[in-house]
């Protein structure tokens, strides 16, 4: 078994933006892409921006943003000014014929020079405060579909008698005995829990192949900038302590799994296509690896397209397809469309898909479905081009299965491998 040195959350260092690097930062670390500050955009309207942050219920203060813009504007209108002042200076010292005015106008360049490279050092702390820690902070926008307040139940399958009068008091409890904890991180899979672990997630990767999604494999293994682009915590997964590591460098590894979102986002990175290969569907199976908790197989799916409308289309006909996959199984569910406040910095809309636990009488979440509208591709630099003109395609992305949930809910409700016979037939394929 390939053991790797993990440092824990305590023994993690504070360290400096990964995703953005000022000039100062660069000279020692490598900045790997230049994000695209879309400042027109995000900072163009900003009654429209205060209220995604009250709808989302966000912790950014505004106010502060706004003054960290102003001033982070005012530092580049100087500096451009300085050197628009040392160009002119530059032509009229080669037009001058007076040797005595050519000197006092090359004093006067020297200054300026010494002046610009004082305000590029003091630019560098204003452009760290403003970008790296509030402008890259500001989340998504909202789209139309998401509810402001309150998840709204778009589609429910009624659970099937046999669910609902399963789990009678006094049967063995069938999660306790095939799956065997031995901490938050170590579980044992035996029986069924183990057959379906290993079948579930096979079948639901060819289930999106024969919808016309391409089979991926992810590598395990993530990036500081990349964590950051996404706007996932840190904290949440392991860190990687690698051979010789400096102890100032920010760019660090971080053990994610094949199977999610962040295992895409590296292939996309600096990634330009063509706009005939798009609309992209594609579909990954991997582990899953959450700090303190059992890793988990899963099933995620990543899309893109070159329009909202396309992509949202898009985002609907992967909906269809998830339901395809829980309509076979002998189980109630529901489709919940999340509400802003529950939804991540990163995402303009997103549904649920939420089992019913016959046994504490609940839905749980298993499966989910982000729309991401362009906010990822211009945080990685995914583009594409028409003529000469630099777009970003539209992304949705999201878990369309995770084995460990699903099967801890499956043998709640009583449902062993007996009951699913899609994944004996897909076995003898």
């Amino acid at each position: 078994m390939l053991k790797l040195p993990f440092v824990l959350r305590g023994n993690r260092r504070c360290l400096s933006s990964a995703l953005y690097l000022t000039g100062d930062k660069a000279r020692e670390q490598f900045a790997v892409l230049v994000p695209y500050l879309d400042f027109h955009h995000k900072l163009g309207n900003l009654e429209r921006l205060k209220q995604n942050i009250r709808l989302r219920k966000y912790p950014l203060d505004c106010d502060n943003l706004i003054q960290q813009w102003e001033l982070y504007r005012d530092v580049e209108r100087r500096k451009k000014e300085i050197e628009q002042y040392r160009v002119d200076l530059q032509k009229r010292i080669q037009q001058s014929s007076s040797k005595e005015e050519q000197q006092q106008l090359k004093s006067r360049a020297v200054l300026a020079r010494d002046d610009l490279k004082m305000l590029k050092e003091q630019s560098y702390k204003v452009a760290d405060a403003f970008i790296a820690n509030s402008f890259l902070s500001i989340p998504n926008d909202l789209h139309e579909r998401t509810p402001e307040e309150g998840a709204k139940c778009i589609y429910e399958k009624p659970v099937p008698p046999r669910a609902a009068t399963s789990n009678r008091p006094g049967s063995v409890d069938p999660v306790q005995e095939q799956l065997e904890e031995f901490g938050p991180a170590c579980l044992y899979m035996t029986g069924d829990a183990a057959w379906m672990d290993l079948r579930l997630p096979m079948y639901c990767s060819e289930l999106f192949r024969r919808n016309k999604c391409i089979l991926f494999c992810n590598p395990d293994f993530v990036r500081s900038f990349l964590v950051e682009a996404a706007m996932v915590s840190k904290e949440s997964l392991f860190l990687v302590q690698e051979e010789d590591e400096p102890v100032d460098k920010v760019n660090l590894l971080h053990l994610c799994g094949g199977g999610s979102l962040l295992s895409f986002l590296g292939y996309f990175t600096k990634l330009s296509v063509f706009p005939s290969a798009l609309p992209l569907r594609l579909v990954a199976s991997g582990k899953r690896y959450h700090f303190e908790s059992a890793q988990s197989n899963e099933v995620q799916v990543f899309g893109a397209h070159t329009t909202a409308q396309g992509a949202v289309e898009l985002f609907d006909e992967m909906v269809q397809i998830y339901q395809q996959f829980y309509d076979q199984l002998p189980v109630g569910y529901r489709i919940v469309q999340v509400a802003a406040p529950d939804l991540r910095p990163t995402e303009s809309m997103r549904v649920d898909i939420e089992l019913f636990d016959g046994r504490n009488q609940r839905h749980v979440k298993v499966a989910e479905l982000g729309y991401y509208t362009d906010f990822l591709s211009k945080r990685i630099a995914f583009i594409y081009h028409e003529g000469k003109v630099q777009r970003f395609p539209h992304v949705i992305a999201g878990t369309a299965m995770s084995s460990l949930e699903l099967i801890k809910l499956l043998l709640d409700n009583g449902i062993t491998m007996q009951d699913l016979p899609m994944l004996n037939t897909f076995e003898n394929e």
